[in-house]
């Protein structure tokens, strides 16, 4: 007996063993109750045939419920999910998503109404409005259908446009936890994507992936990332079967073949052409290329690309956006910097190339964190960085949760917030607000309950702040409102204020503003040698007096890290290896990094390729964060003779900077600054410098 869709559905949804209403179900299928009836006797008479009939009740008061044994579940669920097209009839939508697929994995063979009609059997009308459907479907979405009278149809468009529209339909189709661990058992739209792409050729993909990451790689992807290389994979061997190949990118190909990920996707290319005996020219291998390069890993490593300064800084300067925005210190948790140094980096250059995010439901982050994703929103529109130019919303949303995990972390470690309730409904829609207040939050201890008349007697208690469900106009303490039962906003709200009148604002905070004014005068009319050891006794000076300006947290400016002792002029290098190293030397001989941060920096230019060359002559050296760093520092080394680093672009190099990071944030500040001289000041004029002090007065800003 055939079956449809929403019959399907009824069967998922009476499984629970609740009873449903005619109703519900009427709004759970999108429906009329005229339509739910018929289903349900559709519903009954399949398990009439499957000897399943006594299972199915109904009574007039409660509705529909399924009351199976644990045996005739089992049966059940077998029943349904062994269903073969010729047992189902897939709705209109199904059909188009397997029609898509199918017209993805024939290639340049066009295929007819009728070939579908014979498929899915059904009529060629059906099959006609369907591809008429399918048609609109792809509008805007960078590829076509192309329906050509007694030929059939075929897609048009960029091929890795129409490779990446399959990779989403099989990340929303197929149960990649299931086809992993091997199990059959799976829908009909889902398994004739498996038939179509997966089958034969994914569990071989999962073992040359796995043996990659061990013996090419050395490192791990994320799940997330393995599924998503397995299934574009999987749709890109199907398309290359049928002599449909990605273009070459001549643009970047020069750049792509300094990069260790090219490196690496060359090597899976060749176990790719010899396990599946396809052909894979360059164009193949970029696009696999790019795919390594955008991809997460379990431990990341710092991002090293041509452009990995700027987003430095622009991770910076979205930290504050968000801070301002949401009245919360971002730029406090230390966790949310090194969080957002292995998203935001591999991100942009994702969006540059046009691959998208996978595996993100944007419009449910948005629905749960509203206020943080407005906030993000309003804060991007702020920085307007060329860096993210084609953000998506499945972007966006992915930045909003590393901030609500930042929002969370900071929770767990604020002073308890004393805080007043008011209400005007009465004792117990006031105590149940409490209850739910402090059950979600262990820092906040509500030390009042009372109606909006007793509102000045507040003004006697030690209270952070006030929660309402109703307007406070006139309160002269920070208040909140809230609904009398919270919802996700509400606790998005409470969260906000616990951050906001709970912790001190150091930005705000009077001694930090004179710390960093004290250190301004004494830069411009002093010659530190020992930057850090001032700020140290300036700290303990400050703090003797009262003021404690959290040194810690301070971003030192670029002149109190590039000063003349750490400058060089006119030296000379052989090449770009030696020019490295006179760089990290300077900071090796003021005790500033060790002998390890050189290695290390040396080594992530031949891993890396000539990513450090950022700009035309300068090249920007630097190490891994805290490692064989003793303190934040920085050098500058100005060439004789230019020295090249085989970048296609940025040859030769003049200037080399190396910066020593003790950790991911407090280099940033000095970073901005620096590329804020590089770009008003002309390299000519740099090199010219004869002295360190002469050089000096360009980055304290004198020239």
């Amino acid at each position: 007996m055939a079956l449809n869709s929403k019959t399907i559905l009824l069967f998922r949804r009476l499984m629970d063993g609740q009873p449903h209403k005619l109703a519900e179900l009427a709004e759970y299928l999108q429906t009329s109750p005229r339509l739910v009836r018929y289903e349900m006797s559709e519903a009954g008479a399949f398990l009439e045939k499957e000897g399943l009939g006594t299972i199915l009740q109904h009574n007039r008061e409660e509705g529909w419920r399924l009351t199976p044994t644990a045996e005739e579940r089992r049966l059940l669920e077998e029943k349904l999910s062994n269903l073969d097209t010729r047992d189902y009839v897939m709705s209109s939508a199904e059909r188009r998503i397997v029609m898509q697929l199918m017209l993805l994995a024939s290639g340049p063979e066009p295929l007819t109404s009728q070939y579908f009609a014979d498929q899915f059997g059904v009529s060629k009308s059906s099959s006609d409005k369907d591809l008429a459907l399918l048609k609109s479907d792809l509008a805007g979405s960078g590829i076509s259908l192309d329906s050509r009278v007694s030929k059939g149809s075929t897609l048009k468009g960029e091929e890795t446009a129409i490779r990446r529209s399959g990779v989403r339909i099989l990340e929303q189709q197929v149960d990649f936890e299931s086809l992993y661990q091997g199990s059959q058992r799976c829908g009909v739209v889902e398994r004739w994507a498996r038939e179509l792409f997966c089958d034969g050729t994914v569990p071989a993909l999962f073992a040359l992936l796995r043996s990659a990451e061990q013996n090419v790689l050395a490192r791990w992807f994320t799940f997330d990332s393995f599924r998503m290389l397995i299934l574009t994979l999987a749709v890109s061997l199907v398309r290359v079967r049928k002599g449909m190949y990605v273009n070459d990118h001549p643009a970047s190909m020069a750049v792509m073949r300094t990069t260790r990920e090219y490196s690496e996707a060359s090597r899976i290319a060749q176990a790719l052409e010899r396990r599946f005996k396809v052909r894979l020219p360059a164009g193949e291998v970029a696009e696999l290329t790019l795919l390594l390069a955008s991809a997460k890993y379990v431990s990341p490593e710092p991002y090293l690309k041509d452009d990995w300064a700027k987003v430095q800084v622009l991770l910076e300067r979205l930290v504050h956006a968000m801070s301002e925005e949401m009245g919360v210190e971002f730029y406090r948790d230390e966790a949310l910097y090194t969080a957002l140094q292995a998203h935001l980096g591999p991100a942009v250059f994702r969006l540059r190339h046009g691959i998208p995010i996978t595996s993100f439901n944007a419009q449910e982050i948005r629905k749960n964190y509203p206020e943080c994703f407005e906030s993000m929103l309003r804060a991007l529109d702020r920085l307007k960085s060329p860096l993210l130019e084609n953000i998506t919303e499945d972007d966006v949303a992915c930045l909003v949760l590393h901030f609500c995990a930042s929002l969370e972390r900071q929770k767990r470690s604020l002073p308890v917030s004393r805080v007043a309730i008011v209400c005007m409904h009465g004792a117990g829609t006031a105590n149940l607000l409490r209850e739910l207040i402090s059950s979600r939050f262990k820092n906040i201890r509500v030390v009042a309950t009372v109606t909006h008349t007793d509102l000045p007697s507040l003004l006697e208690r030690d209270v952070d702040f006030v929660i309402s469900s109703i307007p406070l106009p006139g309160c002269t303490l920070p208040w909140v409102q809230v609904d009398a039962i919270p919802g996700e906003q509400d606790w998005e709200k409470i969260s906000r204020m616990m951050h906001q009148y709970s912790c001190p604002a150091v930005e705000n905070n009077p001694a930090v503003r004179f710390f960093k004014d004290v250190m301004a005068v004494v830069q411009r009319h002093c010659e530190v040698w020992d930057v850090d050891g001032l700020m140290n006794s300036l700290t303990a000076c400050f703090e003797a007096n009262g003021m404690p300006v959290q040194n810690g947290r301070i971003q030192p400016e670029l002149a109190q890290l590039l000063t003349p002792d750490k400058m060089r002029c006119g030296c000379r290098a052989d090449d770009w290896e030696e020019a490295v190293r006179l760089a990290c030397g300077v900071l090796t001989e003021t005790g500033d990094v060790t002998a390890e941060f050189e290695r290390s920096a040396v080594e992530s230019v031949k891993r890396a390729g000539p990513y450090i060359v950022i700009m035309p002559g300068i090249a920007l050296v630097h190490g891994e964060a805290g490692k064989g760093v003793h303190r934040l520092a920085m050098s500058l080394v100005t060439l004789e003779n230019p020295v090249e680093f085989h970048h296609p672009d940025n040859d030769p190099v003049r200037l080399v900077f190396c910066l020593a990071p003790a950790d991911n944030w407090s280099h940033i500040q000095a970073l901005k600054e620096l590329l804020d001289v590089l770009g008003r000041c002309p390299i000519k004029k740099l090199c010219g410098a004869k002295t360190p002090q002469e050089l000096y007065r360009y980055f304290e800003g004198r020239l």
